[in-house]
C-alpha cells in the first residue's frame, strides 16, 4: 500500500469559514511533519474573477490572500523535508462561470476547483429539482463543466453535494456506473486529478453519515476511467489534519498505487 506523503487541501485563517486561530502556515507545517507528510499544499478559498460580483463569502478573500500567504510563508523557516505549495480553493458557480482566471491560475502552484458549493444557494447554480435524480444530474454537469475548463489541477471533494446531504445516497443510487465512468473519462482525458477528500469519511456530528460503500464506489470507477488522484484533507483546524490518515483505509480497500497518484507541483 503507497503511503500518504501529501495534503493539498489545508486551509489557514485567511480563509472566512476557518474560525481557528492556531490554523496558520507555521502551525501547519509543524503538524504536517509530525504526520509524516513531505508536500503540504494551502488552498485557501478565493474568488478573483473581476467580471463577476461575488457573494458577501468572497468579497474579502481575493488575490490579496495569496499575497499575504507569501509573506507569511516567507518569514519562516521552513524545513528541508516539507516542501510547501501555494494554491487555492477555486469557486465554480456555474458551468463556464470561475472564481479564477486563467492568468493568475498560472500564477500558482496547483488549482482545487470546487464543482458542488451548492449550499450557496442564491450563487451556485442549483439542481433544476430537488430530487435525487435531479440532483444526480446536476452533480454530473456541473462536474464535466469543472474538469474540462483548462483552470483545475484537481477537483476538490468531487460528487459531494454540499447542502444536499439528506438525499446524498439517493441520488448517487440514480447514477449507473457508466454514467459516473463517463464522467470521470472527461477529467483522466484533460489530465485533471481527482481529490479522494478527508469528507468522504462519514461524520454523524455534521449530518454526513452516508456509507463509505459510496466514495468507494466514486474512487474505484474514477480510477477505472483512468484518473489520478490528490489528497486532501480540506482541514480548517490542526486536530482535522489527522483526517489524511484516516484515508488510508480507502487507499488500502482499493489498492491505489504509486501510478494512482497525481503528483502536484513538480
Amino acid at each position: 500500500m503507497i503511503r500518504i506523503e501529501h495534503d493539498i487541501h489545508l486551509h489557514t485563517t485567511l480563509s472566512e469559514c476557518c474560525s481557528s486561530a492556531t490554523q496558520t502556515p507555521g502551525n501547519i507545517i509543524s503538524e504536517g511533519r509530525r504526520l509524516g507528510l513531505k508536500v503540504i499544499g494551502f488552498a485557501d478559498h478565493i474568488w478573483c474573477n473581476p467580471e463577476v460580483k461575488p457573494i458577501s463569502f468572497y468579497q474579502s478573500q481575493d488575490e490579496r490572500q495569496i499575497s499575504t500567504l507569501r509573506r507569511q510563508l516567507a518569514a519562516l523557516e521552513i524545513p528541508d523535508d516539507i516542501k510547501v505549495l501555494v494554491g487555492c480553493e477555486a469557486e465554480m458557480s456555474a458551468p463556464g462561470c470561475y472564481g479564477i482566471t486563467p492568468e493568475f491560475a498560472e500564477t500558482l502552484d496547483f488549482v482545487l476547483l470546487s464543482t458542488d458549493h451548492f449550499h450557496f444557494r442564491d450563487f451556485v447554480e442549483q439542481p433544476a429539482e430537488r430530487t435525487p435524480r435531479g440532483l444526480a444530474r446536476h452533480m454530473i454537469k456541473m462536474f464535466v463543466a469543472g474538469a474540462s475548463c483548462g483552470l483545475a489541477s484537481s477537483l476538490s471533494h468531487p460528487m459531494y453535494p454540499y447542502g444536499f446531504f439528506e438525499i446524498y445516497e439517493a441520488a448517487m443510487n440514480e447514477l449507473c456506473d457508466q454514467e459516473l465512468t463517463d464522467a470521470f473519462g472527461v477529467a483522466a482525458e484533460h489530465g485533471v486529478g481527482l481529490e479522494i477528500s478527508g469528507n468522504y469519511l462519514p461524520n454523524p456530528q455534521r449530518a454526513m453519515n452516508f456509507p463509505v460503500e459510496i466514495p468507494l464506489r466514486i474512487i474505484e470507477l474514477a480510477k477505472r476511467a483512468g484518473c489520478r488522484f490528490t489528497f486532501g484533507s480540506d482541514a480548517h483546524s490542526l486536530e482535522q489534519m489527522t483526517r489524511i490518515k484516516d484515508l488510508d483505509f480507502l487507499v488500502s480497500t482499493l489498492d491505489l498505487t504509486a501510478d494512482d497518484i497525481l503528483v502536484i507541483g513538480q
